[in-house]
């Protein structure tokens, strides 16, 4: 008996211990919001959180409480130059940080630097996803929101709202310091929201 025991629980052992030593993968539902104007990454970004949130803001409407105007929900033709299609921030009362907190009452934190695989998955992993900039050695940035990981091989998932990109992945390395599509690019800042 005790013979047939100890097979019993050496099999189970050997069926239990790959199941633990399987790499973690997870991805949120972060919608794909594509930006409106050439300069709305950051209200794309805040939008697809506050609605991923529960909390539906339409990109023109969190451009009207950025810039206290109240026509980027209508018909206004925008241009490069218009003041209500300028860059944002991460920080700030009115950067994403401040959009979550005063439309959708989310709470986030703040690195002025690219933050690990680990501390990226682990937030992801309690379903938070973390708004991160990219910049260009040239000067510009655009900003992207991961929304998943797998620890097999350090991948991690983005929301881009660029026109025409949408999800997309890459290994933490090239995250964090790569070239695509979009040039060649270094996360220089990430912001997790809760």
């Amino acid at each position: 008996m005790k013979k047939n025991l100890a097979h019993l629980l050496a099999g189970a052992l050997n069926f239990a211990i790959p199941l633990c030593a399987s790499a973690a993968a997870l991805q949120l539902n972060v919608p794909i919001v594509t930006q409106q104007h050439s300069e709305w990454c950051w209200d794309a970004d805040a939008s697809a959180i506050l609605q991923y949130r529960g909390s539906n803001e339409s990109q023109c409407a969190i451009a009207n409480w950025v810039y206290g105007v109240d026509y980027t929900c209508g018909s206004y033709s925008f241009d490069w130059y218009d003041d209500a299609n300028s860059p944002n921030s991460l920080t700030g009362s009115t950067g994403i940080s401040g959009i979550l907190w005063n439309l959708g009452g989310r709470h986030w934190y703040y690195y002025n630097r690219a933050i690990s695989y680990s501390t990226a998955a682990n937030a992801i992993s309690h379903g938070n996803p973390v708004v991160i900039l990219w910049e260009w050695q040239g000067g510009g940035g655009h900003f992207v929101v991961l929304d998943g990981y797998d620890d097999n091989g350090q991948m991690l998932y983005f929301m881009n709202p660029w026109p025409g990109e949408g999800a997309g992945y890459g290994d933490y390395d090239w995250i964090a310091d790569g070239t695509g599509n979009m040039g060649t690019h270094y996360w220089s800042e990430s912001l997790i929201t809760y």
